[in-house]
């Protein structure tokens, strides 16, 4: 047993990456108990959507509090299966939401595409964890730059990143075509919650990944993951305390 200290920007990775992944699943709840309500397979889509989103910050929020209880690091395996599992779920799930309100005819085509994609990565990511010789190889799946961060490589790296654009793309158009619905003031405010948490999402995923962290950026680039699961929420469920406030019948 290797007890590790971290320093403070890994705590404050640590405590606002927990603080999004539970903002994320608080959300993700209410929508579980509409689904159960109502039976409507887009809620179910959606909460596979709002919790698998948030999967490649499990590692951090969990891995802390793993740390505080243990003093220990999680598993590298572990940590690697946290982040990564849930991104191609996310992906299909927010598709069968996407493609059938714009684009029934492809919906078929477009879910083989990235199902054919998903399990190849899911093959890749499996086989340089546990199978490959050395494993895990972590010059092809992703190097901890600290006990609860971590730089992906390879080709999790380029499915992360395919997903980030597929979503932000598909979600701003979806966004945009709510925004043009002239007869309905309650679609063109989801439009506008939906375009404001697609966009700060792909921000904050960005600069979260690619840019040197300060305290600072830490703390405003999770905030945006935060904002972004609310309005992501609000977007796609215009609760009744939000109509209100609109004044919204």
């Amino acid at each position: 047993m290797i007890l590790i200290a971290l320093d403070d920007l890994s705590q404050l990775s640590g405590l606002f990456g927990l603080i999004a992944v539970l903002v994320a699943w608080f959300y993700g709840a209410i929508v579980l108990y509409k689904y159960f309500q109502t039976k409507e397979k887009s809620l179910f889509y959606f909460f596979l959507a709002i919790i698998f989103t948030m999967a490649p910050w499990y590692p951090s929020g969990l891995g802390y509090v793993y740390w505080l209880f243990t003093r220990e690091e999680l598993a590298y395996q572990a940590y690697v299966l946290l982040g990564t599992l849930g991104t191609p779920i996310a992906l299909l799930s927010w598709l069968q939401i996407y493609m059938p309100a714009l684009h029934p005819k492809k919906k078929e085509l477009a879910t083989l595409l990235i199902f054919c994609l998903s399990v190849a990565f899911y093959i890749y990511l499996f086989f340089f964890v546990f199978f490959a010789p050395g494993a895990p190889v972590d010059g092809v799946i992703g190097i901890k730059r600290s006990p609860i961060d971590i730089d992906y490589k390879g080709f999790i790296l380029v499915f992360l990143a395919i997903s980030l654009l597929v979503s932000t793309i598909t979600g701003n158009e979806f966004s945009i075509v709510s925004l043009k619905v002239k007869d309905s003031p309650i679609v063109r405010w989801k439009g506008r919650f939906l375009i404001i948490s697609f966009n700060l999402f792909a921000i904050g995923a960005i600069g979260d990944g690619f840019i040197t962290l300060t305290p600072v950026t830490l703390i405003i680039f999770r905030i945006l993951m935060m904002i972004s699961s609310t309005t992501y929420y609000i977007g796609f469920i215009l609760p009744k305390w939000m109509k209100k406030l609109l004044s919204l019948k």
